[in-house]
Parts: C-alpha cells; sequence; structure tokens
C-alpha cells in the first residue's frame, strides 16, 4: 500500500510539474520585444493623396466570419472566402490609410496565413506598421476540446498606407483586473500610433483596439489615451483616432441606454468631449444610428473615425458590412476628408522629435 501511495504520489508530481511547465511555455511569446512593432513594405509605389484623404477603420476579427470565439472548428475554405470578401470590400473604396484591429500575423487559427501580408500585397499597398498585443505559444481558447483551440496566437493591430509612414510608436494600455491564469493568456490592449507623411503634411493615427469586458479598465485606458493624444498634439500634430472603442457614445436621455442592461460607459464620450475632435457620424444620421456591430445585423456602433475640424472636411462616409456573409463580425467605417488647410500650416515631417521616446517618457 505504502509503494502504492509512493508511486501515485510520483506521478501526480510528475503530472503537477509538467502542467506548470506547459503553462509557463504556452503563456510565454515567441516574439523578441523589437518584433512587436515593424513597419515593412510591398512592393508598390508609395503614393501622395489627391484633393482628399480615405480612411477605413476595420476590425477584421482574424476573418472568421460570425463565428468569432466561439468554439468551432474552422476551415481553410472559411479563411479563403472571407480573405477574398474582405479583398472586395477594401477594394470598393480603395482607402489611403487603413486601421485594423484584431488581425493575425500567422499563427494556428488562421491556417499560417499573415493576413496584413496578404491583404497588403494584394491591394497594392507600399507600407504597413504592426503592432502585435498578442503573443502567445499556444492558446488554450475557446475553452474546451483542444480541436477548437486557437493554439499558437500572432494577432493585434496594423495599418496600411499609400502614403509613407515614418514613425510608428507602439503603446500598451492598462491591463484589465484578471485572475493569475487567465491573465497571463490575456491580450494586450493597444494605442498603435503611425505618423504618416501625406503629401507633406504629417498626420498621427492612433488606432484603437479597447478593452471589451470591464468597463472600468477601458475608461481608464480612454484617460490613458487622452494623454497620449495631449502629447502628439502639443507637437502641433494633427490626429485622428480610429478603431474599435467597444463602447457606444450614449446619453442619459438615450433610449436604447436607458433600456440596456450594459453598464454605463464614459469612453467613446471622453475621447469625443475631451479631445474637440468629431466623429465621421454624429450620434444620428437621417435619425438613423449607424450601427457597426455585429455585421449580420448591426445594432450597436462601436467602431469610430474621430477627425480636427481644423484640419478637415468629411465629404464622403460609409459603413460597410460585407452583407449577406460578412468576413468579420464587424463593420468597416470608411470616410474621405478634404484638407482644410494647407501644407504649409502643418508641421515639416522631418521636425518631429521621436515618438517613440516622446510618448513614454
Amino acid at each position: 500500500m505504502k509503494r502504492f501511495v509512493a508511486w501515485a504520489g510520483a506521478v501526480l508530481g510528475v503530472l503537477l510539474l509538467g502542467f506548470v511547465a506547459f503553462f509557463f511555455w504556452a503563456s510565454s511569446g515567441g516574439l523578441s520585444e523589437e518584433a512587436l512593432a515593424t513597419v515593412k513594405g510591398y512592393p508598390a509605389e508609395a503614393t501622395a493623396p489627391g484633393d482628399t484623404l480615405t480612411v477605413m477603420t476595420y476590425n477584421i476579427g482574424y476573418l472568421s466570419g460570425m463565428t468569432n470565439n466561439e468554439p468551432v472548428v474552422r476551415s481553410d475554405r472559411l479563411f479563403t472566402t472571407n480573405m477574398d470578401q474582405a479583398v472586395a470590400l477594401l477594394r470598393a473604396d480603395d482607402p489611403d490609410i487603413v486601421g485594423f484591429q484584431e488581425i493575425d500575423f500567422g499563427g494556428a487559427r488562421v491556417k499560417r496565413v499573415h493576413q496584413l501580408d496578404t491583404l497588403g500585397t494584394r491591394l497594392g499597398y507600399p507600407m504597413a506598421a504592426q503592432a502585435v498585443n498578442w503573443d502567445e505559444r499556444y492558446l488554450p481558447f475557446p475553452y474546451g476540446r483542444p480541436a477548437v483551440h486557437f493554439g499558437r496566437t500572432i494577432s493585434g493591430q496594423a495599418v496600411l498606407s499609400r502614403p509613407p509612414i515614418r514613425q510608428h510608436p507602439r503603446t500598451v494600455l492598462s491591463r484589465p483586473p484578471n485572475p493569475f491564469f487567465r491573465d497571463a493568456f490575456y491580450l494586450n490592449r493597444l494605442a498603435q500610433t503611425a505618423v504618416i507623411d501625406v503629401g507633406g503634411r504629417p498626420l498621427a493615427v492612433i488606432n484603437l483596439h479597447l478593452e471589451a469586458y470591464d468597463v472600468e479598465t477601458r475608461e481608464k485606458q480612454a484617460r490613458e489615451v487622452l494623454a497620449l493624444y495631449n502629447r502628439l498634439t502639443a507637437q502641433s500634430l494633427p490626429v485622428l483616432l480610429i478603431g474599435d472603442f467597444n463602447s457606444e457614445v450614449t446619453g442619459a436621455d438615450d433610449a436604447s441606454a436607458a433600456n440596456s442592461d450594459r453598464p454605463t460607459d464614459e469612453t467613446a464620450r471622453l475621447l469625443l468631449n475631451e479631445t474637440g475632435l468629431r466623429a465621421v457620424f454624429p450620434d444620428t444620421v437621417e435619425g438613423t444610428p449607424p450601427a457597426t456591430f455585429p455585421a449580420d445585423a448591426p445594432t450597436r456602433k462601436i467602431d469610430y473615425i474621430l477627425y480636427p475640424p481644423e484640419q478637415f472636411v468629411p465629404v464622403d462616409r460609409t459603413v460597410r458590412c460585407g452583407t449577406p456573409s460578412p468576413p468579420s463580425d464587424h463593420c468597416a467605417v470608411v470616410a474621405s476628408f478634404r484638407f482644410r488647410s494647407s501644407s504649409a500650416d502643418w508641421p515639416a515631417p522631418n521636425a518631429l522629435p521621436r515618438l517613440d521616446t516622446l510618448l513614454t517618457d
């Protein structure tokens, strides 16, 4: 009996050590610090926009369509079809600048396809900025049988640009309170900043993907973004604030807010009121809120393009969902702007300080 107990204890000890070793291996990233924020080029010529600048924000949900985060096995065909649909959706507007959220840079859950490189090459973009926010050797999510686990995951945010990208700092925002075993596998939330030379005009594009589940953390992240915004505008640098805010602009008299069981969330309102920026879609357009999520039947507006009215005048805007079979669970928001001021009124691109130092001091 004693021998059996000793044997059983040894087996349990080995299993426990194996589990601990697997936990730390799986939750560790495989990328260097330098690889978390990169600027890359593709075989196309950089171009300056004409009289207008077209900007898009699109959470592509790693092109999983309406199956995002569901415990299902996804086929190669699903990703191939959704990639083709995403390419067609982007070609419809041919934006000068695109900010992506939930885009994968290879990894098991997308069949090893580098989605940014594929989109950049197929659409003829010359440059991209890549910011990684999720680097796990093995991600055991969605929970359940291993067949539905994400496995090796390399994901994040990205900016495709036809004009040249001059700088690309990556800012990690606050994390929500999670148990240690969940926190070890939880993604970072980022403010990805790309400084783009738009025909001699330096423009900062802050691409956001804010906290989805914890309102208090999301509002804290909004205040961190405000501090980032203020540092950039202190350099006389115009800023576009785009991305998936995971927040709706609602007021106390908003009927949808009053009838919702979601907690009060001031994130989007903070980013609007404290910056002086304007949304390309106000709270309502012709009496109808321009919702962006979920893409198959949108009811919530959580994806935004905010612009400085001193520099830009919106001349066109639209929401594209890719129906009837959306390639993502989010819709894309697109806006075209006319420049309000001449390039002489903007700071010179080469006169800007290094923003990776400015934003971390």
